[in-house]
């Protein structure tokens, strides 16, 4: 790299707590803090359940900028910047953008707006606020090309899309008789009746479509015996199990909550399910293709340029008679999927860590030469 050590690099995000976007930046702060470089990450919230300890970060780096008002928080931002006197600023939520790039001509720093991590804009005032406040950032950073393109970005030297990097701990080392131990340890009922292990890796959100998968899911009770896991927890929790006993599907599906051993579930797993209102690069998504788990998600934002076509298929949002046959039709689909093929191998590698810290180390690099 063509800077310093000594260079002060700040991250800015809006929660820190176990997310997609959370895990990309804990990645990129453990290298750089093993490259010797001084690190803080500036947070509005912080939460208990976060990849502090995954990632050995010590809990001195966070910054937390708080106040009853917008102005409240921008000084108390303001503030932290000023002590900080940081050369790069990366910024990954909207509030700390607006934030950053109203300080941006007062003091010296290099600003980084990678707040585009879905690839939708839909018609409110904050996806909208999002497009202008990357319009007017000097650098953009997108994790996909469709998120570029929904906020009207072409790819450039200044608006670049650096992909999401997916670790190598979750690639599938389990031989078909420990899957099959691990079943029978993890899933209710397995063992007296076998079936097709569906999983879901998403919070608990009204944008993470599970109505639509619960609602395939009682459509295909009676033709097929499965499991349906539900790795992560969210507000509308209370919804989805009321959903769940509605259809008849206590016995099938399994809510973990929030955990920390995802691949523990991953590994034991047939197929994904991602019904999604919107992605940019789905950590998610990854991590069950890393896993080589076949996938079947919506046709939304950056979801076709991540999966790989052998191994997928793609259904309109909202959309549960699609889902169905998709569910139907799987087993053929995927019938000739290879996870250990070169030309699966190579997709994947697109979206590995090491090609994720080389583009941006690229990208530091062109910002510092400017």
């Amino acid at each position: 790299m063509i800077f310093a050590n000594s260079t002060k690099i700040i991250f800015t995000i809006d929660t820190i707590h176990r997310g997609g976007k959370e895990r990309q930046l804990f990645i990129l702060t453990r290298f750089l803090l093993d490259k010797g470089f001084n690190i803080s990450i500036i947070a509005k919230e912080f939460s208990h359940e976060n990849y502090l300890k995954e990632y050995e970060i010590d809990l001195r780096l966070i910054k937390v900028f708080n106040g009853n008002t917008w102005l409240g928080k921008f000084l108390c931002f303001r503030r932290i910047i000023i002590s900080e006197n940081p050369d790069f600023i990366i910024s990954w939520d909207i509030q700390s953008s607006i934030y950053t790039l109203l300080l941006t001509r007062k003091f010296k720093f290099k600003f980084i707006n990678a707040s585009i991590r879905h690839g939708i804009r839909l018609v409110r005032f904050s996806h909208i606020l999002r497009s202008v406040v990357c319009f007017l950032s000097p650098y953009i950073i997108a994790n996909s090309f469709e998120g570029l393109k929904a906020n009207n970005l072409k790819p450039g030297k200044r608006r670049v899309v650096l992909y999401n990097g997916i670790e190598n701990k979750f690639i599938n080392t389990l031989t078909k008789t420990d899957r099959e131990k691990q079943r029978n340890k993890l899933i209710p009922g397995y063992a007296e009746k076998h079936g097709t292990v569906y999983i879901t890796i998403a919070n608990l959100v009204p944008y993470k479509d599970y109505s639509t998968v619960l609602k395939a899911l009682h459509k295909l009770k009676e033709l097929h015996s499965f499991y349906y896991l539900i790795i992560g927890d969210g507000p509308m929790r209370d919804e989805i199990v009321g959903i769940i006993y509605k259809y008849g599907l206590e016995k099938r599906i399994i809510l973990t909550g929030e955990i920390e051993n995802i691949s523990d579930y991953l590994f034991i797993s047939d197929i994904m399910i991602h019904s999604s209102r919107g992605e940019g690069i789905s950590n998610s998504i990854l991590e069950g293709m890393y896993a080589g788990l076949p996938v079947i998600a919506t046709n939304v934002g950056g979801i076709p340029e991540t999966v790989f076509p052998g191994s997928s298929i793609l259904f309109p949002y909202k959309d549960d008679k699609a889902l169905f046959e998709c569910l139907l039709q799987a087993s053929v689909i995927f019938s000739g999927f290879d996870k250990d093929s070169e030309e699966y191998k190579k997709h994947l590698a697109k979206f590995s860590v090491r090609k994720m810290i080389k583009g941006f180390e690229k990208i530091i690099q062109t910002v510092e030469s400017n």
